[in-house]
């Protein structure tokens, strides 16, 4: 085993590495402004087994994240 290999990375080293593994899977980091009440309202309809159809939402995003989310979980 190498010094490098014997050495715990720090959690910089471990976030850069793992970014560097999605960039080359094909993934691109995007931050996103979520609307919590609209992405609430997408979860009940997952729950209330409604199909997803964020459309007429005040944030389309919002709600059909939430709608996901809740469906994950199911």
């Amino acid at each position: 085993m190498t010094d490098e290999q014997k050495q715990p990375r720090s959690a910089a080293e471990r976030q850069r590495l793992y970014k560097e593994r999605q960039r080359d899977a094909g993934f691109r980091l995007t931050a996103l402004w979520i609307h919590e009440e609209t992405e609430q309202e997408g979860r009940q309809a997952a729950r209330d087994g409604k199909p997803l159809k964020p459309q007429g939402s005040k944030d389309p995003i919002s709600w059909a994240i939430g709608w996901l989310n809740e469906k994950g979980k199911q």
